[in-house]
Order: C-alpha cells, then structure tokens, then sequence
C-alpha cells in the first residue's frame, strides 16, 4: 500500500502542502486550530515526519521574494534595481513575481515563498487584495514588508512614500500658478496611495479657498493608456480643467500624449504635474513637472526593513516614509 503524501493530506484538508510542512516543523505562522488538524490527520492516515529532512529545511536560505505590481512601470523597475542591490550586499538571492495586479498570482507566489523556505518577503500588495485572505497567507508567509502600497488593519512593516504631502506640493504649485479648475487623473479608490494622494489634492483646495469638484477626479487602474483617455474627458467637460496632477508617471505621460494629440500645448494651454520622476518625464518635450520620490532611499530603507524583521521576528511593527520633492519643468509653465 502506497505511503501518504504531504500533498494528499493538504489536498483533503484544503490548505496548501506549505501549511501542512509548516504545522509539522510546528512554526508559529500556522495557528494551533490548525495545527491540530493537520496533526490529526497525519495520525489518521499514518503519515511519518522526516525530522532529519525536515532540519535541512530550516535553516537560512538567503533568499527573499519580491512582489511588484507592473515591472513595465518605470517606477517599480527601479526601485526594483535599489532592492536587490541593497539585498545582494547583504548576501541574499531575490526572487521575482510581476503579478500584474493579480490577487491569485500574488498568493500563489507568497505559498511558493513559503515553501521554498525563503527568508522574508517585499510586497506591493495587488489592487483588490483582500485583509481577510491575505490575514490567512500571513499564518504561512515568512516575513513581509508592503512597499509603496499598504493594506491598512495588517500588522506588517511598510515603507510608503508621503502621499499626502506628494499631491499637497503638486495642488498649491498649480494653484499658486493661477489655475482654479485642476483634475486629479489616475489611481483607484481602494489603492491606499490614491486614498492619500486624494487627501492632500482635496485638503490644499480646501485651504486655498477653491471648492473642489468631484467630476475632475478621473480614477482608473494606474496604466498609461487610462491618462491618455482622461484627455478627451477632461476637454469635453462644459467647464474643463486647465491643469492636472497625474497620479504617477505612467498615467501623466498618457494624459500629456492624449491632450496633445487634442491640439494642447502643454505648459501654454494646459499645465501637468506628474507624481514620480522617470528618465521619459525628464526627456519628453516639453519636460514633466514632478513629485520626486527617493528610490535609492526608498529601496535601501525597505530591505533593511525586512532584513532586520528576519533577525528579529517577534520585534514592533514599524511604517517608515519617504519625503517627496517638487521639481518644476517645462510642463506646468515654468521654464
């Protein structure tokens, strides 16, 4: 008679072959409910416990998972760069997943992780990600630190950018240049950059006197191809918007290329500030206005976040933040 398997027992109780190795190593991300019934059925079915293999399975294996939601996004491309260069000085091997937004993908990957025994996990969580599966994913999951993206009510380290303050610098540089009609593109409401990056565009016209207007915010999955939609919309408005803040720099070069094939000239006609620097922001003609993030600073703040959350597991939470930088060019009609 055929010996049982690790895989047949997961299968039956309907958790993957990562949590049931996991509850026999008897690690504390599986909870003791469910530890007692993967133990249970092991007795059932007659399952042995290699304890020899499994202690080659415990040690370090300098390896770490790196989850980003669009490698085609010049921003997650080079804070990829500044992670794994910061990992690879310390030793470690990374391991990349390009969910493209995708839920599913992205657990699957962090059970892989888990199974292969990686050390720790860095993860811009995909939009949708649900608190109570993800919860579930933790009880497996080695550690985890959100980048850029946060899940609110999880209890894991993060390293976000001030998002705020991000649409707070780009709003009054547009108001202080005389502009009272200004349109908010890109971002949706359960990505908790929009959610800031909202409060700081409604919290400055707020201050500055202008009421703002809930039909100049234009939300969409962060792609170029939703900025250069918003162009027709915003033009088609009875009363349009003579400037905007680009949610990041994918959607404001798509608006900028879909209001110029319109017929406006940017920085003349209409003026743009787009949030996150790229070399195409700083190349294209006339330049893009922007709100600068560090992402040297950024990447290296992330991985010595993980790496000291793997040193310490038990240690406090943390959420560090990155300042962000105006840089005026061409596109919001200063030269």
């Amino acid at each position: 008679m055929a010996k049982p398997t690790l895989s047949q027992i997961a299968k039956k109780l309907g958790v993957s072959t990562a949590t049931v190795s996991l509850a026999m190593g008897e690690n504390n991300r599986v909870s003791d409910k469910m530890r007692a019934r993967i133990m249970a059925e092991m007795k059932e079915v007659g399952y042995v416990y290699q304890r020899s293999a499994a202690g080659l399975r415990t040690s370090k294996t300098n390896t770490i998972g790196i989850i980003i939601n669009n490698v085609h996004d010049p921003f997650f491309s080079a804070l990829l760069g500044s992670i794994e260069q910061e990992l690879a000085k310390n030793g470690y091997t990374a391991f990349l997943c390009n969910t493209n937004e995708d839920e599913t993908r992205q657990n699957d990957f962090i059970r892989k992780m888990a199974e292969y025994n990686a050390d720790g996990i860095i993860l811009s969580p995909a939009i949708g990600t649900s608190s109570q599966k993800f919860d579930e994913i933790l009880e497996i999951s080695p550690p985890v630190v959100f980048v850029s993206r946060i899940l609110k009510h999880i209890e894991v380290d993060g390293v976000s950018n001030n998002d705020v303050q991000s649409a707070r610098l780009a709003t009054q540089h547009l108001i202080e240049l005389g502009h009272r009609r200004i349109a908010f593109v890109g971002g949706m409401q359960d990505l908790s950059p929009f959610q800031s990056l909202q409060i700081g565009y409604l919290e400055t016209l707020k201050r500055m006197g202008i009421d703002p207007d809930p039909s100049l915010i234009l939300t969409g999955r962060p792609r170029r191809n939703i900025g250069f939609e918003a162009a027709t919309q915003l033009l088609n408005m009875e009363n349009r918007p003579t400037a905007a803040f680009g949610y990041n720099s994918i959607v404001s070069m798509g608006l900028k290329a879909g209001l110029e094939k319109l017929g406006m000239s940017i920085g003349k006609d209409f003026s743009l500030v787009g949030n996150e620097d790229t070399n195409e922001c700083r190349m294209t003609n006339p330049s893009l206005s922007v709100i600068s993030q560090d992402l040297d600073k950024m990447g290296k703040q992330v991985a010595e976040t993980l790496l000291k959350r793997i040193a310490n597991p038990d240690g406090e939470k943390g959420h560090h933040v990155i300042e962000p930088e105006l840089i005026v060019r061409e596109s919001s009609g200063v030269v």
